[in-house]
């Protein structure tokens, strides 16, 4: 989200996706960086957020549980027609609410349109909406996707009384990675509350053993229309090769040196925690594929078929190029040292890396993992081991509680099949993530909407002069959906050209 554990899945940049694996050096700097840079105008107009707060149980299912925690939520009101135009609610994941899209991506654009209010809520147990203690592993019980969505509840019912809309309102929610699967399931689970949903980017079929996401970030990588080919492919897989072959012959000093390793490796799960931070500048820019920055399909071959040497010496390059971007002295390869990061209970250390790890333990998997038998450019040690360690070292959790909780997540919401009606599943090709999403229509009124050559949210961003055509195209068929949704509740339909 939003890549997830890997992450992560990071969290959905509006909440912010997260690129990166949950224990990788650059998602800790992403997260002191991105809000700030998302901050910033684009459009030359300031748009005028109120941020508020509603206190929620902390179980909405368990009367005799007495807690409470404040939720976050913004409100933009610019726009709305009063009493009875549209309610936009743009859902958060799996980190801090920015005000970034509200103003300023598609939401924004379309809200315009329809005299809509906007209403961004805060996912708990992330940014501000936590307590004190809320991380530590007896309050960890309450963060659930079930206790997400029963906070979007009590927000609709207190939006609805503080603005005065009334029965003739109509609701839609967006989001866009995990906020997306929660803003699908919303519409599933409180059909009544809500009249449609648009769910981008959002992997709804849970998963322990993600082998799809690095089939997906190969094929994109060798995709000459984003800047990706053969050759790039499989100089990236040559040089894992040989990073491979030096941990199978001990040759760790020499590791250590070239890829500025901050401590020695000592274990296989040092091992795969190496791989994983190496590998994650390359997943990372498949997955986001911004044009013309350093986080793209483009930037990372071109820097490759520059480097001079031998396909290892070329992943030296770009891990050099990598740690110099991002003012870093040394790649994190520790096991024990991420251990230390996830077990860390206060909120301002956390950065959403403890929330969403557990919510990887014990409702979705998504471990991206390597296998023999697939098609992943990286090295072979990054198996499924790592995480089922992380989850039991961290939490307790065992690999059968994991599968156990996997397939009750797809029970419950329906996995990539789900039982719902006027709900937009929108995903680009690039995306790895779009193999655990609806590619194809349902229903006439459960659809899908397949961009070819878009990255993960991308089509959550405003619209732009420098959108591919079919990104464009897939802009204007969200725009056009959602009135038409507006039309079947009564509102007011426009025509878009």
């Amino acid at each position: 989200m939003g890549h997830f554990l890997h992450l992560v899945f990071v969290f959905a940049m509006f909440t912010a996706t997260i690129k990166g694996s949950l224990f990788n050096f650059r998602y800790k700097k992403y997260m002191k960086t991105v809000y700030k840079n998302k901050s910033n105008n684009p459009f030359g107009q300031m748009i005028e957020l109120e941020e508020k707060y509603v206190s929620q149980p902390l179980d909405h299912f368990d009367p005799l549980v007495k807690g409470s925690l404040k939720q976050r939520y913004i409100v933009i009101n610019d726009y709305w027609k009063k009493p009875d135009g549209p309610v936009f609610l743009f859902i958060g994941g799996e980190g801090l609410l920015s005000g970034y899209y509200l103003r300023y991506g598609l939401i924004n654009e379309i809200a315009k349109t329809h005299g809509a209010l906007i209403v961004g809520a805060e996912h708990r147990y992330y940014g501000d909406s936590l307590n004190g203690d809320s991380m530590e592993l007896s309050n960890l019980k309450y963060l659930s996707s079930q206790q997400a969505l029963g906070d979007l509840a009590k927000l609709h019912q207190v939006i609805s009384e503080d603005y005065g809309g009334g029965s003739n309102t109509t609701w839609i929610c967006f989001g866009g990675s995990y906020a997306g699967d929660l803003s699908s399931w919303f519409r599933i689970k409180y059909p009544h509350l809500v009249h449609a949903a648009v769910a981008s980017s959002a992997p709804v079929r849970a998963i322990t053993n993600f082998e799809g996401y690095n089939n997906v970030v190969r094929a994109s990588l060798s995709d000459t229309s984003i800047g990706g080919s053969q050759k790039c492919t499989g100089n990236i897989s040559s040089g894992f090769e040989e990073v491979g072959q030096l941990l199978k012959n001990k040759s760790l000093d020499r590791l250590q040196k070239d890829f500025k390793l901050c401590s020695p490796l000592k274990s296989k799960n040092d091992y795969a925690t190496f791989l994983s931070n190496l590998e994650d500048n390359i997943s990372g820019a498949v997955q986001y594929n911004d044009d013309g920055t350093d986080n793209s399909v483009e930037y990372i071959c071109k820097t490759i078929a520059e480097a001079e040497g031998s396909p290892y010496d070329k992943l030296v390059h770009l891990n050099q190029v990598f740690l110099g971007s991002l003012d870093e002295k040394c790649l994190e390869s520790s096991y024990e040292q991420m251990l230390q990061e996830l077990n860390k209970t206060l909120a301002q250390e956390l950065v959403g890396i403890r929330p969403w790890t557990y919510q990887t333990c014990t409702q979705f998997g998504f471990f991206q993992t390597c296998d023999v038998n697939t098609q992943c450019p990286f090295s072979t040690y990054l198996g499924l081991g790592l995480y089922l360690d992380i989850c039991n070292d961290v939490f307790g959790i065992t690999a059968d509680e994991i599968n156990a909780r996997v397939n009750f997540t797809n029970q419950y919401y329906g996995s990539d099949t789900p039982k719902g009606t006027r709900i937009l599943f929108v995903n680009g090709s690039i995306d790895p993530w779009h193999s655990l999403s609806v590619l194809k229509n349902i229903s006439d009124s459960e659809t899908a909407l397949y961009i070819q050559g878009s990255s993960h949210c991308a089509d959550m961003e405003a619209t732009s002069a420098d959108d591919k055509p079919q990104l464009a195209q897939g802009k204007l068929e969200i725009k056009k959906q959602v009135s038409n949704w507006l039309s079947s509740s009564g509102q007011q339909r426009l025509t878009f050209k």
